[in-house]
């Protein structure tokens, strides 16, 4: 079963050389990786290379090719810069020999300065808003894409003039987490590829966990991943995620989020890009 447990052994890569990390993947019955665990993984290896002072600040990553579930994910990390005030790491995941994914990571300690940000939208209360499975009860419930992932609550909030490209969702790991930030970034990296690119079909009048109109079931291929730190939330208390798709075009769909802790702070951003694939219903 993927829970907590199962995603914080995943995360607990195993060193098998200079800077180089191994681990398996998620209890999920998928035909492919999934890629927000990839990023996850390949952002705990480039932590592991780094003076723990400092902390994720960025990552950058792009899915080369589908990762196989039963095949073990090789993570080769290179020394790019190391500094004072920023270091960076530059991660190939490899199963086989074969590249699955690139991820480039910035790391810095705290520090202090100027700062603003855009309030967050009114949401309600996380435990008043349905249950992704409960938001989608009158279409039957949830696909067999969404069934495994018991690892993360995600509640759908109101989102009164939103307009149909926008999205409010509450998300917590279902059980506490260690007390270590990378842990907590990593966790919240994991979450960030969930639902992001199902936003894209929310336009065209499909609901998220539900993505199936009179003909089609669509899926969705990440491509390109990147997400900024502005601060380390924990991830197993709730986070608000503030996401919309500005465009589609030519199978592809670009969403972004910005992902709020419950006291308001802006905590993170995501951009992610990827590909819309319609399978005829038969």
């Amino acid at each position: 079963m993927h829970d907590v447990s199962d995603l914080l052994e995943v995360l607990d890569l195993r060193p098998v050389g200079d800077s180089v990390f191994e681990g398996r993947n998620s209890a999920l019955d998928l035909p492919r990786v999934f890629g927000g665990q990839l990023a996850a993984q390949a952002l705990v290896a480039a932590a592991r290379t780094v003076p723990s002072r400092q902390l994720p600040q960025s990552l950058h990553a792009t899915f080369l090719r589908p990762g196989r579930p039963e095949a073990v994910n090789r993570f080769a990390v290179e020394h790019v810069r190391d500094g004072r005030s920023r270091t960076t790491r530059t991660v190939t995941a490899t199963q086989d020999g074969r590249e699955v994914l690139r991820l480039t990571a910035a790391f810095g300690p705290p520090s202090t300065g100027v700062g603003h940000q855009t309030p967050p939208p009114e949401a309600g209360k996380p435990l008043d808003a349905p249950t992704l499975d409960e938001s989608i009860a009158d279409l039957g419930g949830l696909m067999g894409l969404w069934t495994g992932f018991a690892a993360v609550d995600i509640r759908v909030a109101p989102c009164p003039g939103g307009g149909p490209s926008r999205g409010l969702l509450w998300m917590r790991a279902t059980a506490p987490l260690p007390d270590d930030p990378v842990t907590h970034a990593a966790v919240l990296c994991y979450a960030t590829d969930l639902t992001l690119l199902s936003a894209a079909l929310v336009p065209h009048g499909l609901r998220l966990g539900r993505e199936r109109d009179h003909s089609h079931a669509w899926d969705t291929v990440s491509l390109d991943h990147a997400l900024w730190f502005h601060h380390i939330p924990r991830a197993d208390e709730w986070l608000l995620f503030d996401q919309h798709s500005p465009v589609a075009s030519h199978g592809r769909a670009l969403a972004t989020a910005q992902v709020y802790d419950t006291t308001g702070e802006l905590v993170a951003t995501v951009t992610q890009e990827g590909l819309l694939i319609a399978e005829p219903l038969t």
